[in-house]
């Protein structure tokens, strides 16, 4: 199955999960990190909160539309292919346990990204083979924003970068002082959590990680 072609991922890429929970109090406060990630150039923003009600969802999610509309940032909703229509998302990230992308592209139609998060390198094969546009390769490292019993490391993540032809980022405790490791193993995008939501300064981290990435010798441009 063709994929569609995904101008919003560029190489290298950024791509920065957020979640809701505490910013439902305060729209500023939420529009404020947006705004900041947008200015940042970070190229995907995913909205993933299970402890959000599918109200609340729809509610910042919508929000997030207003906010990426007429910029270079996209954004994804995690898991819920119905929501990601209701929200007038981008797109629509899926976990194996999840849809597969032959039923999401189904459901949500063309024009919109289908990510995967894959864990191996046939889960990466199969998710290209089912139509995703891009996957997702961890977890790499040790995450402090969830909790993993076993990681991939950056052997999957050479493995990935020498055979998949779709937009692969490395995800899983990816930080300042170890995205070198990623780029030398083949990848020039990575997403990322607690790095920079948690920063004193996320769009420094951002421009930093932005960097870090740039294609090197070794580097291939996946």
């Amino acid at each position: 199955m063709d994929t569609i072609n995904c101008p919003a991922l560029p190489c290298p890429c950024v791509y920065v999960l957020v979640d809701g929970h505490v910013w439902l109090d305060c729209q500023s406060a939420f529009d404020d990190q947006v705004n900041t990630l947008i200015r940042s150039g970070v190229g995907l923003i995913q909205f993933r909160d299970k402890r959000l009600s599918d109200l609340d969802h729809v509610v910042l999610g919508k929000r997030l539309t207003e906010l990426t509309r007429d910029t270079p940032t996209r954004w994804i909703m995690n898991d819920r292919v119905d929501l990601a229509i209701a929200t007038g998302a981008d797109g629509v990230h899926l976990g194996q346990d999840d849809l597969s992308p032959t039923t999401a592209r189904a459901i949500i139609g063309a024009g919109k990204l289908i990510g995967r998060s894959t864990h191996s390198l046939q889960q990466a094969r199969d998710a290209v083979a089912a139509g995703a546009d891009y996957i997702g390769v961890g977890p790499v490292f040790e995450s402090q924003t969830k909790h993993f019993t076993e990681f991939v490391g950056v052997d999957l993540v050479s493995a990935v970068a020498r055979e998949i032809n779709v937009p692969a980022f490395a995800i899983g405790g990816v930080n300042l002082d170890n995205v070198s490791q990623i780029r030398d193993a083949g990848l020039n995008r990575v997403a990322v959590s607690a790095v920079v939501n948690q920063a004193a300064t996320p769009n420094a981290v951002v421009k930093q990680l932005l960097t870090a990435l740039q294609p090197n010798d070794r580097a291939s441009d996946q």
